[in-house]
């Protein structure tokens, strides 16, 4: 589920998703990685960093002429943090369509400016409201930051804002970190104003007495929780009953609450940094302890590296909620199995 580690101490922001994450794209939590701001990623954290294969990344190198990696003194590939910037970027343009030859080797001005194609116009550009955002953020202004959200959240509403906005400025301040134009506790100022303004708004459109009952966590060792109030509000708009847990819930934990609960569905968010392999094994673990009828479903950008899991439904960005909500009601209203 979406609005995404770091030196020692710090607990970091996951990327959207959905429910995604992410991402995103949303997409939706902040992806940070364990490398120091600025350095330089290891070919075999790569795909982990910007959802690039090694292999395509080679493909790419040898027909493109990018990305041009160095080697370390153990003679392993290591990618610099603006080619990693680069490569999320060209991830998420490849995920809106546009064809490698196009993207691979333009220089992130250009990148950036067909990112900003993506989004909607309303109030100020895309760009300049995160320039805005940035600027207050960089001068630790955290009235005028606050002021800036809760203003754009009023001209968006609240599904835009999560969805575009936030999940924009999600991407933007995680790839601000990992070159090391911002620190690690101006990061976590942007969470936590970030995390205020949805909470509030999501209070005001949550409803007790909806349906379905879906309760939100994430699994041991994921701290990012971000992603969870974004899938809050996209369910919450819809009619969802949300009831959180926060993070790190163990499966014996989400299993007893579901039955205390009445839960309908397990929404569980996974962000990049998360090990493929942990998020796998704990989604199985998982399905196999709750009642037949109890759905799960995944988000975060994490879930983009895992494979078919039966009895688990991916979400990859939080365009998918309103129609998984919507098609859990039908199903529901009929009678028809899952």
């Amino acid at each position: 589920m979406s609005d995404g580690s770091m030196p020692p101490r710090a607990t970091p922001l996951p990327r959207p998703v959905p429910l995604s994450e992410t991402d995103g794209p949303p997409q939706d939590d902040l992806t940070l990685s364990n490398q120091a701001p600025g350095a330089p990623v290891p070919v075999t954290a790569l795909e982990r960093e910007t959802g690039i294969s090694k292999e395509v990344a080679r493909k790419w190198e040898l027909r493109y002429g990018f990305p041009r990696p160095e080697r370390n003194e153990s003679g392993e590939r290591v990618y610099s943090a603006d080619q990693v910037v680069s490569l999320r970027l060209i991830h998420r343009l490849l995920g809106a369509g546009l064809r490698p030859g196009k993207v691979v080797g333009l220089d992130l001005p250009a990148l950036n400016r067909l990112i900003e194609r993506l989004g909607p116009d309303g109030g100020p550009s895309p760009w300049a409201f995160s320039q805005q955002v940035m600027d207050a953020l960089r001068h630790h202004d955290l009235d005028h930051l606050e002021h800036l959200l809760r203003g754009q959240l009023n001209r968006q509403g609240l599904s835009t804002f999560v969805r575009e906005t936030v999940a924009r400025l999600n991407v933007i301040i995680g790839d601000a970190w990992l070159r090391g134009d911002i620190r690690v506790f101006e990061e976590h100022l942007y969470t936590e104003i970030v995390r205020g303004v949805l909470h509030d708004s999501v209070r005001v459109v949550s409803e007790r007495a909806g349906s379905p009952r879906i309760l939100l966590s994430t699994a041991p060792g994921e701290h990012h929780t971000l992603g969870l109030l974004m899938a809050n509000a996209a369910l919450a708009l819809e009619g969802a009953c949300c009831i959180g847990l926060g993070a790190q819930t163990p499966v014996a934990e989400i299993v007893t609450a579901v039955d205390a609960c009445s839960i309908d569905i397990v929404g569980l968010s996974f962000s990049i940094a998360f090990p493929a392999r942990d998020s796998a094994q704990f989604l199985r673990d998982l399905r196999g302890r709750l009642p037949g009828h109890v759905d799960i479903w995944a988000g975060g950008l994490g879930v983009s590296r895992l494979h078919r899991i039966a009895g688990v439904c991916f979400m990859r960005s939080l365009e998918d909620v309103a129609p998984a909500v919507q098609g859990w009601v039908r199903r529901e209203t009929t009678g028809q199995c899952p």
